[in-house]
This record gives C-alpha cells, sequence and structure tokens, in this order.
C-alpha cells in the first residue's frame, strides 16, 4: 500500500461509528428529554447541550444523562452520576429490564464487556424483540473480534426494526471482516434511498460512512459525509473522526481552529480530544504545546489509576506525543486484550514496529560505542 508517511502516522482510528451507537441506542430506548438550556451571559460557556435535571421519574434522568455523556466533557461526570443511580434503582427492581438496559450502557461504557453481554442476554430472554439490546450485543461482539456473532446479533433485528438499522449493523460488521469497498457502497445507497431519517440514526450513519471513505482513502468524500452537523453539536465520537481526517491530510491548523474552541468550552476535557489537539499541535510546529501539556496531565492521572479503560489512547500517547517504544507496546497490548477491531490491530501493528525500530537503533548503538 501506498500512503502518505503523514497519513500512514494518524492511520490508526478509534472505532468512533460503534461509539456513537450508543447515544443511538439510548435515544430509541427513551424519548422523553429535559429541557435544553442555553446561557444567558455572553460569559457563560457557549455550549449548548441539554442540561439533565431531576426528574420525578429517575428512569428518565438516567436515560438523559446517558444520552449526553455522548457531549464533550461530560462522559466522566454523567455516566458515574448514572451509575451511582443506577445501583440502589436496580437493587430494589433487579428485572426491570430499562433499568438493566441501561447498566449494560454503563458497563459497556467502562470495558466491563462480559457484564455488559450477561445484562443483555437476560434482557432478551424475557423480550426477544428488544432491538436496542441486540444492537448493543453486536457491537460488543464487534468490538471483541467476534465477527460472526456480531453479524448473528444484526440479524436478529430484522423484521423488529427498519430495514436501514439492521442493514447498516450489518454492514458495519461487513467491513471488519474486510469488505470495506462493498460496505461503504452498500450501504451510501440505502441512506440515499431511505428518505427522511431521524437526526440520532442519521448522525450515526454519517459516521459509519465517513468512517469507511477514510479507510478507503477518500477523505473528501469522508469530510463531506461528516459537514451536515455544526461540530459544536455533536458527540465526541463525531469531533474525534473529523480530526482523524483532517490529521491525515496535514491539516492541523484546521484541527486546532475548529476543535480547540469546543474542547475549552466544555466542562471537562476528553482524551481522545486531548491527543487529536496535540497531534494538530505536532503538525503545525506550534511553539505553544498547550495540548501535548494537558494530555500529559490527564495520562499522569490515567497512569496513577492503572486505567486501562484508556489503554489506546495512552498507547497513542506513547507512541506520537511523548515516545516510548515499550511503554506504547504495553498499553497497546491491554487494548487488544480489550478490544479487537481492526484499528486495535493496527494500533498493535504500529507499536511492534515502533519497539522493533527502537531495539535496532539501540544495538547499533552499542556496537558503535563499542
Amino acid at each position: 500500500m501506498k500512503y502518505y508517511k503523514i497519513y500512514h502516522r494518524f492511520r490508526y482510528i478509534t472505532p468512533c461509528a460503534s461509539k456513537l451507537l450508543l447515544l443511538f441506542l439510548i435515544t430509541i430506548s427513551s424519548s422523553l428529554y429535559a429541557a435544553s438550556y442555553v446561557p444567558k451571559s455572553d460569559q457563560s460557556v457557549v455550549a449548548k447541550w441539554t442540561v439533565p435535571k431531576p426528574a420525578q421519574q429517575p428512569k428518565i434522568f438516567i436515560a438523559q444523562l446517558l444520552k449526553d455523556a455522548s457531549k464533550p466533557g461530560l462522559a466522566s461526570r454523567y455516566y458515574g452520576r448514572a451509575s451511582a443511580l443506577l445501583k440502589p434503582l436496580l437493587a430494589a427492581s433487579p428485572d426491570d429490564l430499562e433499568l438493566q438496559f441501561y447498566s449494560a450502557t454503563v458497563l459497556q461504557h467502562y470495558h466491563q464487556f462480559a457484564q455488559a453481554q450477561l445484562l443483555l442476554s437476560q434482557i432478551l430472554q424475557r423480550q426477544p424483540n428488544h432491538v436496542s439490546a441486540w444492537l448493543m450485543k453486536a457491537n460488543i461482539h464487534m468490538v471483541q473480534g467476534e465477527l460472526n456473532a456480531a453479524k448473528q446479533a444484526c440479524f436478529q433485528v430484522l423484521g423488529q426494526s427498519s430495514l436501514l438499522i439492521s442493514s447498516a449493523c450489518v454492514l458495519e460488521v461487513n467491513a471488519e471482516q474486510g469488505y470495506v469497498a462493498q460496505s461503504y457502497q452498500q450501504l451510501k445507497n440505502i441512506v440515499k434511498s431511505a428518505g427522511a431519517i431521524p437526526v440520532d440514526q442519521h448522525l450515526w450513519l454519517k459516521q459509519i460512512l465517513a468512517d469507511l471513505a477514510q479507510r478507503l482513502q477518500l477523505p473528501q468524500q469522508a469530510i463531506k459525509h461528516l459537514s451536515g452537523y455544526s461540530l459544536e453539536q455533536v458527540p465526541v465520537s463525531y469531533l474525534a473522526l473529523w480530526a482523524d481526517i483532517h490529521l491525515a491530510q496535514q491539516q492541523g491548523e484546521i484541527v486546532l481552529n475548529k476543535l480547540g474552541p469546543i474542547v475549552l468550552a466544555s466542562d471537562s476535557f476528553d482524551d481522545a480530544l486531548l491527543l487529536r489537539l496535540a497531534l494538530a499541535e505536532q503538525l503545525s510546529n506550534s511553539s505553544n504545546n498547550l495540548w501535548e501539556q494537558r494530555l500529559t496531565q490527564r495520562v499522569d492521572i490515567r497512569l496513577q489509576r492503572n486505567d486501562t479503560a484508556h489503554a489506546a489512547d495512552i498507547a497513542r500517547y506513547y507512541l506520537d506525543i511523548v515516545p516510548n517504544a515499550f511503554k506504547a507496546r504495553y498499553w497497546a497490548e491491554i487494548n487488544w486484550q480489550q478490544a479487537k477491531m481492526v484499528a486495535d490491530m493496527q494500533l498493535l501493528e504500529r507499536v511492534k514496529s515502533a519497539q522493533y525500530a527502537t531495539e535496532n537503533k539501540n544495538a547499533t548503538e552499542n556496537k558503535t560505542s563499542t
């Protein structure tokens, strides 16, 4: 394969469309949401995310927390709060299917896949036509490299939901099996002929299309797929993929200028976005390494906590930001234990190559010195 050097460097892309699927699943599981908050003062943070309000029905509140957790700066706090609220509710009503599904969503976020799958299986035993449970089951199987099982879960959605949803599920798995070009063309045709599509579904589908276009080295088409929505109003996974596409085109300034203000306006910093901004600084030859410093602080916290849920981001930090091939290999191996998508395999291959190059360099230097 002939990649430009800088493109090859950023080829690893987080499986963002799978993460965006969580937002879509929560949306179709609950249609009740809190009111949107718009800052009154021009001194306020300009981020028009929906702010959860205390609800008389706690399940509605939890659904809102999980939906809004996809927005920049909110994941850690909102998933934590949802988890804390779920514990007593599940203790009081352990057979509540809605609570079980929300709990599985939280478990998936923290990469506790076995526990999430167990809950999903319990849900499906009692409600075999639970579309969201089947889609999440497919997503977890796909992340873990269990592609045949993922496809079987997608097939279970046929006849229970729209053909668009089930087809997108199957085609995303097909792409992981190597049929990227075919999946891309088929999904484009399906979306084009689908007519009006609800916003959350449309976001999910457009992100899958953009990811597939990027894999096919079609950056202009990839950007076009993501151009229909304001970056200030999309989830973290969408922003990360948008940044990856521009970074692959050596467009670091665009990433800094557009993504930087969004991250600064958020409640806290997301690892994935800090990583992209630090990479953009490198591309732009910026003398100000503000984003690298913030990313380093975040990585230090992850290391102190032995936070394996962010293993891929830590591996990329040691691969691209503060090169240390051995530490990169350590964290890439941890990530591989949890996630086995094509992107995870590519990350592991990159760190192995980096470690091999480091070992050869050290061996050469030792010979020269003797």
